[in-house]
This record gives structure tokens, sequence and C-alpha cells, in this order.
């Protein structure tokens, strides 16, 4: 531990491609605790001193040879690691902290073969490695961030055999001497092939663009999103059938067999209404955003809300819950075979803080507003190759039903977002089936378009909060008529 000075760790930690923003700001970076794996690393537990990040702290496993250099992607960290794992046992760290490992009943065993596999695992905030195990691919990913309420290895270890996770094969786990609490370092499970749902998607939407003026001469924009997407019916509605069996599932792992409680809705939707009201201030005095549809959308938001207000005392409302997904996106819902990935659960158990404030109406929400943003995005990038226009232009455009263009170029606009909006809502339809108007799922809707509003407002993604302008424009009437030609 003594080889590395303060200097090298900040350099290390401050360039380090994974570093949240508010932790590249830190003061200085502190060496709170570590562990020795043998020859293949220091298992470094650091902490952000000073900045906006203060006291957030971080798991750096560092190579003993070769330099001063993450171990993340060295094949003898990701070898031993796993090894480790698959033994169990305990680590001891200097400071009277343990890394406990432990392995699944009658997983691979510590004398299987441990090999790395060629992998390109893209940007994450995690590290992840492709790893074969006696001949089977696995997944050995760790957790950078020790103060996130990573719960991913327990409820991978509590849905293994269901099939709708990917199989646990072990993990790792911190346990800080001083407060006692358990965190995640690693999680080794088996490889589930297959690509996110959104792959598919976007193959059949991008396949209907060249057709689209010789299909409008004939059949409305419904009909043409409806008839294309016939190829997808029968996947989609099976994919929408797996998400409620993995609900179903969850709630009777996490579950002690008693009755879901009351979902506080009353707490919840005094947060959307302070959000709301915060939010209003900052966003309507952005000049990078249009004055109009930013004073729309948020009347909109107001009216929601008051609706919202009104029904939690209407005799009948449903307001329970129970587990779900936590964080879906359309990337973790894995297309053939079936399979869920990243699982950000927010409670595992009905003893657990914020059990009663969880619902799958969540990870239908999610997966609506993925679709939103995915179906959106399609539309502007299609539009504006067509227009030889800019995508913040076209998305822009697309708020107030064109108004600023000439007649031709903004029916064509029109036309693709129609398309656009009407393949949407049918995939929407197939994968989650009918609109549901239900009370809870306006209150879950309404507080992830708060909260990715609020993150684009406050990271400058103008073309993104206007994503989010378009359907808050549309809350209590679906089809708005400015987006329609």
């Amino acid at each position: 531990m003594s080889l590395i000075r303060d200097e090298e760790l900040d350099a290390l930690l401050r360039t380090a491609s994974w570093m949240p923003e508010d932790g590249r700001k830190a003061d200085r970076y502190a060496r709170v605790d570590h562990a020795v794996l043998g020859s293949a690393a220091l298992l470094l537990v650091v902490a952000a001193v000073g900045g906006p990040a203060a006291g957030r702290r971080f798991f750096v496993p560092v190579a003993v040879r070769g330099g001063l250099q993450e171990a993340h992607s060295t094949a003898e960290f990701n070898r031993t690691a796993v090894l480790r794992t698959l033994t169990g046992g305990l680590l001891h760290t200097a400071r009277g902290g343990t890394v406990e490992f432990r392995s699944a009943p009658g997983g691979p065993g510590a004398s299987c073969e441990v090999r790395p596999l060629p992998f390109e695992q893209g940007w994450s905030s995690n590290a992840l490695s492709l790893l074969e195990i006696g001949g089977v691919a696995h997944i050995h990913k760790t957790y950078r961030c020790l103060d996130e309420g990573v719960r991913e290895p327990d409820l991978l270890r509590l849905m293994n055999g269901t099939g709708r996770t990917p199989e646990w094969a072990g993990d790792y786990t911190y346990t800080d001497p001083v407060s006692g609490t358990r965190h995640p370092l690693g999680v080794v499970y088996r490889y589930a092939p297959g690509e996110g749902i959104d792959v598919p998607l976007r193959q059949n939407l991008r396949s209907l663009w060249p057709a689209l003026p010789r299909l409008l001469e004939k059949a409305s924009p419904d009909e043409v999103a409806r008839r294309h997407l016939r190829p997808l019916e029968r996947p989609l509605r099976k994919a929408g059938q797996f998400l409620r069996g993995f609900h179903a599932d969850l709630a009777d792992r996490l579950g002690d067999g008693s009755p879901q409680p009351a979902y506080p809705v009353d707490e919840r939707l005094a947060q959307a209404e302070d959000r709301l009201a915060e939010l209003h201030g900052r966003t309507t005095a952005d000049p990078a955003l249009p004055a109009r549809a930013v004073r729309d959308a948020f009347h909109a938001m107001d009216g929601e809300v008051a609706a919202l207000r009104r029904g939690t005392t209407r005799p009948g409302a449903a307001w329970t819950g129970g587990p779900c997904h936590g964080d879906l996106h359309l990337s973790h819902l894995l297309w053939r075979p079936l399979a869920l990935i990243d699982l950000s659960t927010p409670s595992v158990a009905p003893t657990a803080p914020g059990w009663a404030a969880q619902s799958p109406l969540e990870d239908v929400v999610a997966l609506q507003r993925g679709l939103e943003y995915f179906a959106a995005d399609e539309a502007a990038f299609e539009a504006a190759g067509r227009l030889d226009a800019d995508a913040l232009e076209v998305m822009f455009g697309s708020l107030d039903g064109a108004r600023s263009f000439p007649a031709g170029r903004r029916g064509e606009l029109l036309r693709v977002f129609a398309v656009a909006d009407s393949w949407r809502e049918r995939v929407r339809e197939l994968l989650l089936g009918p609109a549901a108007d239900g009370p809870l799922r306006r209150l879950l809707y309404l507080r992830r378009l708060l909260h990715e509003l609020a993150y684009n407002h406050a990271h400058a993604r103008p073309y993104h909060a206007a994503i989010d302008l378009r359907h808050a424009l549309r809350l209590g009437n679906p089809y708005h008529e400015d987006v329609r030609p």
C-alpha cells in the first residue's frame, strides 16, 4: 500500500473514464481500507475528500505488477477473484474489515479452469469481463461505487432457477469495520447471450422509412405502423408475458406471503408536486428551450397533479404495488432468449426500507418512457435527413406542429413523427398490454418524466429535454393535435 503515492492515485482516479463528474472534482482521494488479493491486486476502498462528492467511496482494484493501473481488465485479477469467489471464505482488510466470498451450491467449483474471452463491453460505470469457467461463458462484474445501494448480486442469487435472470455463480462483499455495513464489490454469473429488445425494434422501424411515401398514399400512419409491425407481434407479446412472469417470480422470491402494503401515494405525490414547482422556475427561464412549449408542458403537468390529487380520495383507487426490476431500459430486456439483466430492485424484503414504495408498474412506465425516447429520436434522425436540417431544430419543430417550417417541409416532418408515434403506441400495446389509465401508473409516469426532465435540463441536454416536453404536452391527451399532419 505504501508503494502507491497519493499523487499517483489522484492521477489514476481523476482521469478514469468511469468516474462520475462530481467525483472527478474531489479535492483529493483518501485511501480508506484495503485487502491483498494474492499477487493479483490490492483491493482499495477510496473516498472522495472535498468537492461535490465528498465522502463517496469507490472500489478500486489496483494491479500489483506492471505499474500503477486498475486491475479490472487484467487476466490475473479476473482469474484470481473468480477462483476465490468459487472457493468462498473471508479475506481480512488492513483496517479490520472483511471481504466475504460466497459461491452458488453446486456451481462451477474452484477446480474449473478460468480463462478470458474477447469481450467489448462498451462504456459502463461498472467493470465487466467475459470469462470461460469450466467451458461455460460467465460475466465477472465489479461495482466501482460503494455507496449506491447495489442489490444485484442478492437478486441474482434469489432469482436462481426461475429462468428469468442470468444464473448466479457467486459474489464478494466488503464489510465496513466501523459501520458494519455491507457493500457488494463483485458478482459472477453465467453470460446471457442475446441483444436488447431495442435491436429488433430499431431494425423494424428503420426498414419502414424507405417505403413511407408510397405506404402513406393508401393508408393512415396508424395502419402503416400496424402492418409493418406484424412480424414482431408474437415476439413482443411473448416478451410482455415474460415480464409479467418475472414480476410474479420476484414477488414470490422476495415476499413472505403477506399482502403487499399500500403504496405511499400521498408522500410520493407531494414529492412530485415539490419537484414540479422547483423545476418550473429553472426550466421556464432557460433560453435554450422554446418558451411556449415549456409553458404548455408545465400547464399540462400541473393539470395532471391536480387530477391525481383528486384521484387519491376516489373510492376503489388501486394503490398497491410490489417489487420490480427498478431501472428497466429497453436494452435490459434481452431478446431471444428472453432474460432480464442489471436488476436494481429498490427493496428486497418486506422488512427492508422502501418495500411499500415500489410497483411493477415502474417497469411498465420505464419501458414506455424508453419507447418514447427511442421513437422520437429515430423520427428526428429520419426527418432531419429528409429535410437536410439539424436534429435539434426538428425536435423543437415537433413540439408545436412545426409552425415555423414552410408548408412542404412542415408536412414532411409531421408525417415522419406521426408514423413514429403510431409505431411506438403499437409496440407499447403489444409489449405492455392495453393502455391503463390507473392513478398509480399515471403517478409513476409523472415522477419519471419529472426526474428525466430535471436530469436533461441540469446536464444541458435540450434535445432530450424536448422529448420530455413532447410527452408532457400529451398528459391527459395522448394524441396532441399539434403533431398530427
